[in-house]
């Protein structure tokens, strides 16, 4: 599903192209699929006007992954769209000291996320040892710093003395992650890493939930909503096929690009 999602930004983007679609695609494309204009800084693939049915299809793939696992239970809601992150492992200073660059250790409650948002990760393709993501978790996390951050740094003094956990990040992996660990890319050689994530709301609440409400609920859908995705409702992009802007100006704390959820019949 991935590689029809790569294939079809490819095939929109370089008109007069011709893409071919294999297991292989993101090797031999890894040039043209790094100049795609809908890659933010920190790494996401957009969906378009252009590429969002294919986007659904990975959509409705993560569902079965979900129901699989019966995690389902233990979800009251959940963030609409999945990140499809693209992470280039050769450190780039313009992109890498923006104020809430990925490559900082930060928790994503200083990105607006609510503090019982529970991330997970699904790891697509790429080494571990090259591009890996580096976990610390706190002794203390004080509820000062349980709020959007300006930059990331501003909370680097929770990272001494912390837990550092050496977690794989491989292909086949899945990764449930809560807000008070830390973590951050690492970018260490030559490579690419592509991961599928996305962030769930728990249905049990935990005190510290109270402290950090987070600002992105506009973008969480029960999970019967957003389960739908992908069968008789589908995500939409009215964006056109162009460059990303919105990481270089001022911090906010919405999401990268803004969507709509329609009935299947309303899109036709």
């Amino acid at each position: 599903m991935v590689n029809l999602y790569l294939l079809a930004s490819l095939e929109a983007f370089y008109k007069g192209r011709s893409f071919h679609m294999h297991d292989r695609l993101f090797d031999n494309c890894i040039s043209e699929i790094l100049d795609l204009p809908n890659i933010t800084p920190n790494g996401l693939i957009l969906p378009k006007q252009q590429t969002y049915l294919a986007y659904n299809q990975i959509h409705a793939a993560i569902v079965e992954i979900i129901n699989s696992l019966n995690l389902e239970a233990h979800i009251k809601s959940v963030h609409a769209p999945v990140n499809i992150r693209l992470v280039n492992g050769m450190p780039d200073p313009t992109v890498d000291t923006r104020p809430r660059a990925s490559v900082k250790m930060h928790s994503d409650m200083w990105a607006g996320e609510p503090a019982n948002a529970i991330m997970v990760f699904l790891p697509i393709y790429g080494e571990h040892g090259k591009i890996g993501i580096k976990w610390i978790e706190p002794l203390t996390f004080p509820v000062s710093l349980m709020r959007p951050l300006d930059d990331f740094d501003e909370g680097l003094s929770l990272i001494e003395n912390g837990i550092e956990y050496d977690a794989g990040f491989n292909p086949g992996d899945l990764l449930l992650v809560d807000p008070f660990l830390l973590h951050a890319t690492q970018k260490n050689a030559c490579g690419m890493r592509l991961s599928l994530e996305f962030r769930f709301i728990a249905s049990e609440n935990l005190i510290s939930d109270k402290h950090a409400p987070g600002t992105r609920h506009q973008n969480y859908l029960s999970y019967p909503e957003w389960s739908d995705i992908g069968q008789r409702r589908i995500l939409v992009s009215e964006e056109p096929l162009s460059p990303f802007l919105g990481e270089y100006g001022p911090t906010k704390n919405d999401y990268a690009a803004e969507f709509k959820i329609v009935d299947v019949d309303e899109s036709l």
